[in-house]
């Protein structure tokens, strides 16, 4: 498949998660997933079922995100906005939240968990990764969950998220990351690119590949086992880098 095929099929599969999330897709979906990987209950508790019943993460960067007053973040391929729904109540600064997402489906469900929460001027854009509406060195922080494996061309991705964040700006993530090389196989299979398998890396290259587009810093705060993918060389990996100056 191509790039744009790629793409597409993958906004095509995560907006049908949007609007039926109780039936099969091929990989975890749900409150219990969330729970799985360290979603608070009480804090799932607050939100619209609906959100958690969406929810598709790689894993859960929650406890790695930190925002100062006056600081701007864009959570990034933020799906149905439980996680952005998370850090507008933690950091009650709604109108300093923005999402983004390629699905026009996820695009409208986080909307509207977002207004069922309390924020509804949390604005959500719908556009790819690579193609964020905001100007240059705008952001303090920038977060995902598993974003960068699910797209065809991660390189281009992280190269606009260094553009959008200021200097020192800082990018939070979770991301299935790989402990080894996969059979090839594996990465021609659109099924395991809708489990963030086909288009993983190993650890040594994504952390080379930020430091490549300029991030500083870079560190993995946690790697461990989850059912994101099934695959045994996979795990979960918590990122955190900074934007450097240049």
């Amino acid at each position: 498949m191509t790039s744009e095929e790629i793409r597409d099929a993958v906004f095509s599969r995560y907006g049908a998660v949007a609007a039926s999330p109780d039936e099969g897709h091929g990989f975890p979906v749900g409150r219990e997933f969330a729970e799985a990987v360290g979603y608070d209950p009480e804090t799932l508790d607050a939100l619209s079922p609906s959100c958690a019943a969406r929810f598709t993460g790689a894993g859960n960067p929650q406890a790695a995100v930190e925002l100062e007053e006056g600081e701007r973040l864009l959570d990034l391929g933020c799906g149905a906005g439980l996680d952005l729904c998370c850090y507008a109540r933690r950091f009650g600064s709604p109108h300093r939240l923005a999402g983004l997402d390629g699905s026009r489906e996820m695009a409208v469900v986080a909307r509207e968990h977002l207004a069922e929460a309390g924020f509804p001027e949390t604005e959500v854009f719908c556009t790819r990764a690579e193609t964020v509406p905001l100007p240059d060195d705008r952001l303090d922080v920038v977060t995902a969950n598993g974003i960068f494996n699910l797209s065809p061309d991660a390189d281009a991705v992280m190269k606009e998220i260094a553009r959008v964040l200021k200097p020192g700006g800082r990018l939070v993530f979770a991301e299935i990351v790989l402990r080894e090389a996969i059979d090839e196989a594996v990465r021609d299979s659109i099924d395991d690119w809708f489990r963030c398998i086909g288009g993983a890396m190993e650890e040594s290259q994504l952390v080379d590949s930020l430091r490549s587009h300029g991030f500083e810093s870079v560190e993995i705060v946690s790697a461990t086992r989850n059912a994101r993918t099934g695959h045994a060389a996979s795990l979960c990996a918590v990122v955190r880098a900074l934007r450097g100056s240049n």
